[in-house]
């Protein structure tokens, strides 16, 4: 029986430099990873940062989204951690991505009805967190900045405990990612990803508009280099090695699954600094 060796290698994108907006000390990061049937975005940010009070994140122009699914079904999966204050300790959160009600809103937040809400259905230290992402197609000004934007809402972290409104164990964002599947239907074509961070103001629960940032992701297809070399006739192993890079750039970090048969293998490695990986079969 013959066998098919195939590669696997999640597609992402690269992280791009902050683009500052009147915040020099935030160090905010957005980055954007997908393939044919996956899309994945991640959100991070310091310690030292303000908590966000809304991200706004632009799909650019190019990608098409599929909004069919029923309310209740899970599109994906979320995951993260947040630093409690009121614990002062960093926590992990992980969670399902399930689809809301359209009409679904965070408290002063996105009002309306919505082309698709997706709630971050998150556990964190066994306390149940919801968190909408609110996706809608940009008009005027806004489309300037992508086809449709993807609105979240956070509560302040640093107010007096027992402040209305406030977080839970005043969690304050760290990292926030989610994955969404057979939803994004992605462009060929090389994509920047846009996202406007605006904190709240220090110990006052109000934004503050002139700390707001930009950040932003490059996304673009990737590009996976195959050679494979005998290395002992007599013990039949063989050396698969090769690169991975995006939009032109050495891509490093990034996993390398070798599948055969359509079935993924135990066979994994890391590609370097340089994009490069190298496996012995």
């Amino acid at each position: 029986m013959s066998r098919v060796l195939k590669l696997a290698v999640l597609g992402g994108a690269a992280v791009t430099a902050l683009a500052f907006a009147g915040n020099a000390l935030a160090v905010q990061k957005l980055s954007v990873a997908q393939t044919a049937t996956s899309l994945t975005i991640k959100v991070t940010q310091a310690q030292t940062d303000a908590q966000p009070a809304k991200i706004t994140i632009y799909v650019p122009t190019g990608y098409s989204i599929n909004t069919s699914a029923a309310p209740g079904t899970t599109i994906g999966t979320t995951s993260g951690s947040i630093f409690a204050r009121d614990a002062n300790i960093p926590l992990p959160l992980s969670g399902n991505v399930v689809v809301a009600p359209p009409d679904t809103n965070a408290p002063g937040c996105a009002t309306g009805t919505h082309l698709a809400v997706w709630n971050l259905a998150l556990s964190v230290a066994g306390q149940a967190i919801n968190l909408p992402v609110h996706v809608d197609p940009t008009a005027g000004a806004e489309a300037a900045l992508g086809a449709y934007k993807m609105v979240v809402c956070l509560a302040p972290a640093d107010v007096p405990q027992g402040t209305p409104g406030r977080s839970p164990n005043g969690a304050q964002l760290l990292e926030a990612n989610f994955t969404v599947n057979n939803v994004f239907q992605v462009p060929a074509a090389q994509s920047v990803w846009k996202a406007i961070t605006t904190p709240y103001a220090s110990g006052t629960g109000l934004p503050n508009l002139t700390g707001t940032v930009e950040t932003r992701a490059l996304a673009s297809s990737g590009t996976l280099t195959l050679s494979a070399r005998v290395t002992n006739k007599k013990k039949r192993t063989v050396r698969v090695s090769g690169k991975l890079t995006q939009g032109g750039a050495a891509v490093a970090g990034s996993q390398v699954r070798l599948v055969l048969n359509g079935a993924a293998t135990k066979f994994t490695a890391r590609t370097a600094a340089s994009g490069a990986y190298s496996l012995v079969l």
